[in-house]
């Protein structure tokens, strides 16, 4: 229990640093050359279906940024690998920045038709952006992009 009391101390400060880095994260992600499409609450239009239920639902986009790389499955392994302060885990939330390839670790057990309508292709990247410094976090997504 004082575990939690600690922590939840600190919760608003740390959710709104990961709010921040995400924001700072997708707006790279958008205009990268290697990147077909990012996927972040906070690039949501009022003329998007989803957004009604958003703005319903949140006060601020969150910190989760999932992006479709060019070149699939080979592409998104390397990027992966690639990363080097980022670190490849299928938790959320932490302090710390995770990434992931949902198609083949969070959701393997799904059929793949399941998957293609619930858009998880062997291209999506899920990155929970952490409290980290948000230049770094861009220095690390470019570097593993670099490598792609």
């Amino acid at each position: 229990g004082w575990l939690l009391m600690r922590s939840l101390e600190t919760l608003k400060l740390r959710m709104t640093s990961q709010m921040k880095n995400a924001r700072y994260l997708a707006n790279f992600l958008v205009d990268h050359p290697k990147v077909e499409k990012v996927y972040y609450l906070g690039h949501l239009t009022e003329d998007d279906p989803q957004f009604s239920i958003y703005r319903k639902q949140c006060l601020a986009p969150g910190s989760m940024v999932s992006f479709d790389i060019v070149g699939g499955e080979e592409h998104a392994f390397r990027f992966l690998n690639s990363l080097k302060l980022i670190k490849l885990a299928v938790s959320l939330g932490g302090t710390e920045s995770l990434a992931e390839h949902p198609a083949t670790m969070t959701h393997s057990d799904i059929e793949p038709a399941a998957q293609q309508r619930m858009g998880i292709t062997e291209k999506l990247i899920r990155i929970s952006v952490g409290v980290e410094n948000p230049e770094d976090l861009v220095m690390d997504v470019e570097q593993a992009l670099k490598k792609v």
